[in-house]
């Protein structure tokens, strides 16, 4: 049997790295009403394998509070900061590395719930077997 890195473990540090956001894979019903910003690293699908590699699909939602002065960052400014980490392959974090991320999508800001604002990215992460 084949292993794989878990892709979606190596964008969580990475993004933490990259942000110092937290990162969680499941968002709890009252997310936002604790500490922000917080980024969703989340699998989209499971890529088919060849004989080299494998390409999956990783969505990541980076959650902030919107700024309200000129020295405030926002989810705007934290996904500037994670694609220009993620610009740079291999992407290598405590949890592994994987060989390359394409961003297939990058949405602009928009307003989620209250004062929290979001940006949506979806990402092809291309890694190879570990075994």
């Amino acid at each position: 049997m084949t292993t794989f890195t878990d892709p979606v473990a190596v964008l969580r540090a990475a993004t933490t790295q990259a942000t110092a956001a937290p990162t969680t894979r499941i968002l709890d019903a009252a997310f936002t009403t604790g500490p922000m910003p917080l980024a969703h690293v989340h699998l989209l699908n499971t890529g088919p394998t060849d004989d080299v590699d494998r390409t999956d699909t990783i969505g990541i939602d980076i959650y902030a509070t919107t700024p309200t002065g000129p020295h405030q960052e926002g989810a705007t400014a934290l996904a500037e900061r994670l694609l220009s980490a993620l610009g740079e392959s291999p992407v290598v974090s405590s949890e592994g590395f994987v060989d390359s991320v394409e961003v297939t999508s990058c949405l602009g800001v928009r307003p989620y719930f209250e004062a929290v604002e979001v940006v949506s990215m979806v990402l092809s992460v291309t890694h190879r077997p570990l075994t």
